[in-house]
């Protein structure tokens, strides 16, 4: 990782956990396959797949302090478990105003056609992108719609694509459904974090409406499901055209996944390069800034260096900005780069 990039917060998963032990701010956990000792200030969020050990008060309020989200995952397990660090309000109030927009049907629609959009560009290395289907939707309903085909289309792809072609997303007892739910439940403690970072609440969504779960981290998931998607897809076709042992392919995606988070990306939106972890934080000051007052909810998303007049974002990401003589060639780098990983089309 090149100099401009600060060592990032690591994104801890641990499969059934024997025993956790605290000494000041280290804490050393004992699980399936090894022993990790870290501080908590390294620590970004923390995914326990599989049965744990009890969870002390200490371990939860030194959680609680650092701001560390907790994600509970099992196979089978319809639900996750979350425990969050508490929400508070700010002098913005944006809380008021994230339930004040979510009551706004319009805005709702324009919230989620905008997370739609880049989910189905995300897919595109799979199937293409319906994004014309969009235009002139106005409610939640007619773009979830859009959405539910969209998807049927695409996980028929992706499993026929794996040899599985009778399975289908929600199958019961099919390892790949395993990933693909433990991969979701990795990267919404990474949302969590942020959510909570920003004074927004996870329970209130503007896509998936219910507030009995976190919605606006599902909602959030959204964008770059697609990306998520490959890296499990990636995974599995490796392991199986090398003969490898298929039971293997949950602990490897995890390690691909928290690998993949450290890849470089140029995000077009503003025109910085970053890595693609940082996404998931420019996504959440994307609808910050929206509900403040910005007129446009800007996605981040990863594309190619091109002229014109920079986009009003309203926020900045944490990475490299445009401005050094050599930014353009390298971002030019960066872009080619990921295009050939994942064959979408970049703007």
């Amino acid at each position: 990782m090149r100099r401009y990039f600060a060592k990032r917060k690591q994104f801890i998963w641990l499969p059934y956990v024997k025993s956790i032990d605290l000494s000041g701010k280290s804490v050393k956990f004992s699980y399936k396959g090894g022993e990790l000792d870290l501080s908590f200030p390294e620590i970004h969020s923390i995914m326990f797949y599989g049965s744990v050990c009890p969870l002390e008060q200490e371990f939860l309020e030194k959680c609680s302090a650092w701001g560390i989200p907790l994600t509970i995952h099992r196979r089978n397990m319809p639900r996750g478990v979350w425990i969050v660090p508490s929400t508070t309000s700010n002098r913005e109030d944006l809380l008021t105003k994230q339930i004040l927009f979510r009551q706004n049907e319009k805005k709702r629609a324009y919230i989620t056609k905008r997370l739609i959009y880049a989910k189905f560009k995300s897919m595109e290395w799979l199937i293409p992108a319906p994004t014309q289907e969009l235009q002139g939707l106005s409610s939640v309903e007619s773009i979830v719609g859009v959405e539910s085909w969209h998807a049927k289309r695409y996980w028929e792809h992706f499993y026929k694509s794996l040899g599985y072609p009778k399975d289908r997303r929600r199958s019961k007892g099919n390892f790949i459904c395993n990933v693909l739910d433990a991969s979701s439940k990795f990267v919404s403690g990474i949302i969590l974090r942020w959510v909570v970072y920003h004074h927004f609440s996870p329970f209130h969504g503007y896509t998936h409406t219910p507030s009995d779960y976190p919605s606006l981290i599902y909602d959030l998931m959204e964008p770059y499901r697609g990306f998520i998607d490959g890296v499990a897809f990636n995974t599995i076709k490796e392991i199986q055209e090398n003969g490898g042992d298929e039971s293997k392919t949950l602990p490897y995606t995890m390690e691909n996944l928290k690998d993949f988070m450290d890849t470089e990306i140029y995000v077009a939106a503003t025109r910085q390069t970053a890595t693609f972890q940082e996404l998931y934080h420019g996504l959440i000051l994307g609808l910050r800034s929206y509900l403040l007052g910005n007129k446009r909810f800007i996605v981040p998303f990863p594309g190619k260096p091109s002229g014109g007049r920079p986009v009003k974002a309203g926020y900045k990401l944490y990475g490299r900005f445009a401005g050094k003589t050599d930014f353009w060639p390298e971002s030019r780098d960066i872009a080619k780069t990921f295009q050939q990983k994942f064959s979408i089309r970049l703007e």
